[in-house]
C-alpha cells in the first residue's frame, strides 16, 4: 500500500541522495562531490524540513517500508533577486500582487514505481499546499528533453512560459499552473 505524509527530520539522508540523482538533468562531468560539498549540499536540503516556506511530501510503500517518491517545494517571490533572472524574465502580470509563488524544487518517483500517478497525486498536493499558502501560482521546470514530465505537467493544467537556459547551458522549459485560491 502506497501512504503520502509530509517530510520530517528522519527524511534528510533520503531527501539528500534522490537530489544528487539528478535524474532528467544534464549531469557535468566533474568528478565526484568533495566532503565539503557534501555537507553543504546537506545543509541546502535542511530548510526543506525546517523552513515553514518550504517542505516536502514523501510517498513510502508500506510493503517494503520504503520512500518511493517525493516532491519538494518552496514560497518564493519573484521581487527578490535570485543569482539567475528568470523569473524577472516571466510577465510580471502572471504573479499574485505580492509577488509570491510556489516553485517545484524536486519531484522524483522511483523507478519502480513511474506511471501509476505518484508524481500526479504528489503534484495535486502541493496545489492544495498553495491554497493552504495563499499562493495563486505554481512554477516548475525541466530540461526540454524530458518529454514525460513536461507532458505530465501539459496535462495537469501546465502552460509553457519560458524556453531557455536557466543557470547553465541546458535549455529548460518553464511551466506555470495557476491556482484558485478561494475556499469552496
Amino acid at each position: 500500500m502506497l501512504n503520502m505524509r509530509k517530510a520530517v527530520w528522519t527524511d534528510h539522508e533520503f531527501l539528500v541522495r534522490v537530489d544528487l540523482k539528478n535524474e532528467g538533468y544534464t549531469v557535468s562531468s566533474d568528478d565526484e562531490m568533495t566532503e565539503q560539498e557534501l555537507v553543504d549540499h546537506s545543509n541546502k536540503i535542511k530548510p526543506f524540513l525546517t523552513d515553514s516556506d518550504k517542505g516536502a511530501f514523501i510517498i513510502e510503500d508500506s510493503n517494503s517500508d520504503k520512500s518511493v517518491a517525493t516532491i519538494m517545494y518552496s514560497i518564493v517571490n519573484r521581487n527578490i533577486l535570485y543569482p539567475w533572472t528568470i523569473y524577472e524574465e516571466l510577465d510580471p502580470s502572471l504573479f499574485q500582487s505580492d509577488g509570491r509563488f510556489l516553485e517545484i524544487f524536486q519531484l522524483w518517483v522511483h523507478p519502480s514505481f513511474r506511471r501509476l500517478g505518484l508524481a500526479t497525486a504528489l503534484k495535486q498536493k502541493l496545489e492544495e499546499e498553495a491554497r493552504y499558502h495563499q499562493v495563486d501560482l505554481i512554477y516548475t521546470h525541466t530540461e526540454e528533453t524530458n518529454l514525460h514530465v513536461i507532458e505530465l505537467n501539459r496535462k495537469m493544467g501546465y502552460q509553457t512560459v519560458r524556453r531557455g537556459p536557466i543557470w547553465d547551458e541546458v535549455i529548460r522549459i518553464s511551466l506555470i499552473k495557476k491556482i484558485n485560491t478561494s475556499i469552496n
